[in-house]
């Protein structure tokens, strides 16, 4: 009988064992699954963040581009917003979906900087727009007269084969004088409108300029808060150094190039 409960007994504390065993079994595994799904998911909100943070950097430089043409461009003339404004709202905002609100408050502070340096540009670039209408306008009243000319020498040929000395040619021949006199007046006038809409261009670039070491010192933080929301650890003050001087050498490049252009235009113009 007491071999019996021993042996019973033996065989309990075994049965106990396994089921210790697969307890702590299934709880390891439990836990497994969860540090697997809590990596996967880390995984998947450290791409989302790289991946939106690169996407706002090359928006803005894309924006960036955009912004150093527009004294250059042609401007849309719906009222329909350029793809590099909108597709650089959208960078940025989707930057508040995966970063802190440390990179959040950045963000939003170089989108209102990028924003109001394109509008104050636009805002500049205004009376080039104007002045280009009236040229625009001046080769169109060219464009008529030439035309018209075009007519009367037809006239005058036609006149003359047949044999008519009619005074209709020297009418004709008058009206050719007035009308070679009008578009020299008008040439005139759109030369001093392309001098004009030159000087406004140039206004309009220096605007664009004035805004550029702002926009680039934003740039270079959001750049260093990337770093740190990849946790892609970086000396910050030899960072912000090397952002420095190369936002000084690009000030300075640009300020020498513009210098040689103008010098250049007004060689010409003279």
């Amino acid at each position: 009988m007491e071999l019996f409960v021993a042996t019973i007994a033996g065989a309990l504390v075994a049965f106990l064992g396994v089921l210790l065993t697969l307890r702590w079994n299934q709880k390891a595994h439990e836990e497994n699954l969860r540090e697997e799904r809590e990596k996967k998911r880390e995984e998947r909100e450290f791409i989302a963040r790289q991946q939106s943070l690169i996407y706002a950097a090359e928006s803005v430089t894309k924006f960036l581009g955009y912004y150093l043409t527009i004294p250059d461009r042609v401007l849309p003339q719906d009222g329909s917003v350029a793809n590099e404004i909108t597709e650089m709202d959208v960078a940025l905002n989707k930057l508040h979906f995966y970063c802190s609100l440390e990179t959040i408050k950045k963000s939003t502070e170089l989108g209102n900087i990028l924003s109001r340096a394109a509008a104050e540009a636009m805002k500049a670039k205004l009376s080039s727009i104007l002045t280009l209408a009236e040229i625009s306008g001046i080769d169109i009243e060219i464009s008529g007269i030439e035309r018209m000319n075009t007519t009367l020498n037809e006239e005058i040929r036609a006149l003359l084969s047949s044999g008519d000395q009619s005074s209709l040619i020297a009418t004709h021949r008058q009206q050719l004088a007035t009308n070679f006199k009008d578009i020299a007046t008008l040439c005139e006038r759109k030369v001093e409108l392309i001098k004009r809409k030159y000087i406004e261009t140039e206004e309009c670039r220096d605007v664009v300029s004035s805004h550029l070491r702002t926009i680039y010192e934003a740039m270079r933080d959001i750049l260093l808060l990337a770093r740190r929301e990849l946790s892609f650890p970086i000396e910050e003050e030899n960072y912000k150094e090397i952002m420095n001087s190369r936002i000084d050498g690009m000030e300075k490049s640009l300020r020498d190039f513009f210098a040689e252009i103008r010098k250049q235009a007004v060689e010409k113009m003279q």
